[in-house]
């Protein structure tokens, strides 16, 4: 199976206007937390997947041998 290579954008051109006004809207949403409040939800988020890695394992999901 060959690797998969992404297209990056040149500029801003390149990026459908749809997608222009979603990423817009996700930076003001993120910009509405200072850098403290991102950190804390941050370290919440790493508590919460290391406590599901503990609880469940992290193995992907594994199909087993075939006959």
């Amino acid at each position: 199976m060959t690797p998969l290579k992404f297209k990056y954008p040149k500029s801003l051109k390149d990026i459908p206007l749809w997608r222009q006004r979603q990423l817009e809207e996700d930076l003001l949403w993120f910009l509405r937390f200072s850098p403290v409040e991102r950190l804390e939800c941050i370290d919440r988020e790493w508590e919460e997947i290391q406590e599901f890695i503990k609880k469940f394992g992290s193995k992907k999901h594994e199909t087993g041998k075939r006959n």
